[in-house]
């Protein structure tokens, strides 16, 4: 019920944030030049790896296994406390790291019109992500979901309006923007860490506690730079090695395919405290096996449903062709997302027995392959290749995890089978679109798009059957439909 409660929670407020995102992503597309939406992703891109660095995987991974594990107050506030303490004097460092970096930036990436501008957006977006960060986090870790909620929602309506009223009426470009949504952020941030007030306490912060923190979380700082490389690498890769033009087709073809995680990520955010509160209760690893099976349908229906009609939503608003060849690009970024996801969340292995260097090793696999691969692929293949390449080091990454969780605590879901269904879905998918696009017959007639997309779902659906319409989740929402509609 907590899951059900807590996901119920976050995914209200993340829908609603994503959902308003997806409202201002349509004036971005038509008032943007992909140039400018390209500036507007790289700098958010680089923001979120120094604020991931900055924070040291302390408050999203690294607390959390502490704070739980203890029902003494004294110690919790130790933990936090010393957790905000060292969370702060890595932003702030990362931050300097930042502005010092400024006289280099251009010869890294050329098509940046301003150097001091660039960095100072990235400095101002990292401290305001950062702070918001570690309230979210704190909230989350502390059962505050309906708090998280509150402030997600505002913060998404606020920034939503500010940022359509100015690019409207006011005639905002790319760096207006960023400076108007950084402030917005921030201000949300501060909220959220309001209401952790009485979880910190200054005379709580020790050295003892600092060591123990730093020994676990060390590998998870590294776990998540290579979950970034994996992930958002190839963005990096795109705006040094292309032009910011095909950066921005990139980015408008993440944003069609992150309504997969629109859609589930009140899930995953509610997973983690769920997962470690439950594991030694004896039918956890069947219901973790269920979800597993859930997820992974969601998933591959959404690379088929977004990678068949994504281009005709963005055409609705952008009706010149600019970036008219994402359907060729969105199955294989989505499919990143969801192997990511799947293979990330659903190992629990590691966190449960605090052997995290193991997940540390299977992003720096993913890491590693990803870099190369996007140096290898895209001179030649460009956005194409940055997918791929994305694909095939979450594939990596989740491969190794499951293989390594299940050994230290077993869930018999399928992997195996998921992982193959999700990366022939994607082929399939994109090879449709590629031949549609190169051959321009993909506007004959939206009868065969609509005929093709029930195919494939029929398809996708056969494996999954018995397991999504047994699983607890899908179970208690069933029942308390059937209970509202008898009341």
């Amino acid at each position: 019920m907590a899951l059900f409660v807590d996901t119920v929670f976050y995914s209200i407020a993340n829908w609603g944030r994503r959902i308003i995102g997806f409202i201002v992503a349509p004036v971005m597309i038509a008032y943007f030049s992909p140039e400018e939406y390209g500036f507007y992703t790289l700098v958010n891109t680089l923001a979120s790896f120094f604020s991931i660095i900055g924070l040291l995987a302390l408050v999203d991974q690294g607390l959390p296994r502490f704070i739980l594990d203890t029902s003494d107050l004294a110690a919790k506030q130790a933990y936090i406390s010393t957790a905000y303490l060292v969370s702060a004097i890595g932003v702030a460092t990362v931050i300097l790291i930042i502005i010092a970096s400024a006289p280099i930036a251009s010869s890294v990436f050329e098509s940046i019109p301003n150097r001091w501008t660039f960095t100072g957006l990235i400095a101002l977006t990292c401290l305001s992500q950062s702070v918001l960060y570690v309230g979210s986090n704190m909230l989350k870790w502390t059962f505050r979901s309906a708090v998280f909620a509150k402030i997600t929602i505002v913060q998404s309506v606020v920034g939503a309006l500010l940022t359509i009223a100015g690019i409207v009426l006011w005639q905002w470009r790319a760096p207006q923007v960023l400076l108007a949504t950084a402030v917005i952020i921030f201000c949300a941030g501060v909220w959220a860490n309001y209401y952790t007030k009485d979880d910190i306490n200054a005379s709580a912060i020790s050295r003892d506690k600092f060591k123990e923190l730093f020994l676990y979380s060390w590998p998870l700082l590294g776990l998540n730079v290579f979950a970034f490389f994996t992930r958002s690498l190839d963005r990096i890769f795109l705006g040094s090695m292309a032009t910011l033009e095909e950066l921005g087709i990139f980015s408008v073809s993440y944003a069609v395919a992150g309504l997969f995680e629109t859609a589930v990520i009140g899930f995953f955010f509610a997973w983690g405290p769920h997962v470690l509160s439950t594991f030694r209760e004896d039918d956890a690893p069947l219901k973790y096996a269920n979800y597993f099976s859930l997820l992974s349908f969601l998933g591959i229906i959404s690379i088929i449903v977004l990678g068949l009609w994504g281009s005709q939503v963005v055409m609705l608003f952008r009706r010149d062709g600019a970036y008219a060849e994402i359907n060729v690009y969105i199955p294989w970024i989505l499919s990143g997302a969801v192997l990511y996801y799947l293979g990330g969340y659903f190992a629990p292995g590691p966190s449960i027995r605090k052997k995290t260097y193991l997940n540390f090793i299977g992003f720096l696999l993913a890491a590693s392959c990803n870099a190369l691969l996007n140096y290898l692929l895209i001179p030649k293949y460009k956005i194409l290749g940055a997918g791929i390449a994305t694909t095939v080091s979450s594939f990596i990454a989740a491969l190794f995890l499951q293989v390594v969780s299940n050994r230290l605590y077993y869930v018999p879901n399928r992997y195996k089978t998921s992982f193959a269904l999700i990366i022939m879905a994607t082929a399939a998918v994109s090879m449709a679109q590629m031949s549609n696009f190169e051959y321009n017959i993909n506007n004959i007639s939206f009868l065969l798009r609509a005929v093709l997309t029930l195919f494939f779902i029929f398809i996708a659906i056969i494996p999954y059957y018995r397991d999504i319409r047994e699983s607890e989740f899908v179970m208690k929402a069933v029942a308390r439909i059937s209970k509202f509609s008898l009341s």
